[in-house]
């Protein structure tokens, strides 16, 4: 029977297509289980609910991002009197400033929901292949996780070693948030070139103190360039697991 796992995400609230992998997996299911109890409490089922409700959190959050910025950019003028100009310009500072307020929020809801897709892949395959670790050291960022992995299940191990840099930016981001997203008060101090407010700092570990004397030395980027180049790893990351949850099912 089908189990429709992904209809309990919120994949199933937007318009964000479900990854393929998900699809095909409950393919599997359709064949493997007979009854709906059998299913709803079956250890394969759940782990893949879980990984799709990460990785539709992470689109949800990115579509947020998105619309913030959409929205809040600012304003067209179409006037020409110094009356509509200052009025203009008070409108676009507004409205960016509600897109910088609204970006920030969301941003740190996006760099959780990947952390989150992480722990939970992590996870699984310590469930799956019944790794000796206690909840707490199932994550990519724990070294013992990876020797249990390499000692019990070699072949797991190198399919999922090559992300492991990918993993360790991710974790790193989230962990450097909150000096990567600078306050907004320091950047309508400093830069006041449009839309600026909509970025973040895509560089390592940068101190306030150094961001307030030099901002314009950083490297910016637009906060969704994240989503851009993460995407298909994600999404690799999903494919990989969707298979090893097919395989021990």
């Amino acid at each position: 029977m089908k189990t429709f796992f992904y209809d309990r995400t919120a994949y199933k609230l937007s318009n964000e297509p479900v990854p393929n992998c998900f699809f095909m997996l409950d393919d599997h299911f359709d064949a493997r289980f007979s009854t709906a109890h059998e299913a709803y409490t079956h250890r394969s089922v759940l782990l893949a609910e879980m990984v799709c409700g990460r990785i539709a959190d992470v689109e949800m959050y990115a579509f947020l991002i998105a619309d913030a910025c959409k929205r809040h950019a600012g304003l067209e003028y179409a006037g020409s009197a110094d009356t509509d100009i200052e009025r203009l310009t008070h409108d676009r500072q507004s409205e960016s400033g509600k897109g910088a307020i609204l970006l920030r929020s969301f941003l740190f809801g996006y760099l959780a929901s990947c952390r989150a897709l992480l722990n939970v892949a992590a996870m699984a395959l310590a469930e799956l292949y019944a790794l000796p670790l206690p909840a707490v050291q199932q994550r990519f960022d724990n070294g013992d996780f990876w020797h249990e992995l390499v000692v019990n299940m070699p072949n797991v191990h190198r399919r999922y070693h090559s992300q492991r840099l990918f993993f360790n930016e991710v974790i790193r981001w989230q962990d450097e948030a909150v000096n990567r997203i600078p306050p907004i008060a320091l950047l309508q101090g400093h830069l006041s070139r449009q839309g600026m407010q909509l970025q973040v700092i895509d560089e390592p570990s940068e101190k306030l103190g150094s961001v307030t004397r030099e901002p314009h030395l950083m490297h910016w980027i637009d906060a969704l360039e994240l989503h851009t180049r993460w995407k298909p790893r994600l999404l690799s990351l999903c494919e990989k697991i969707c298979h090893d949850i097919e395989v021990q099912t």
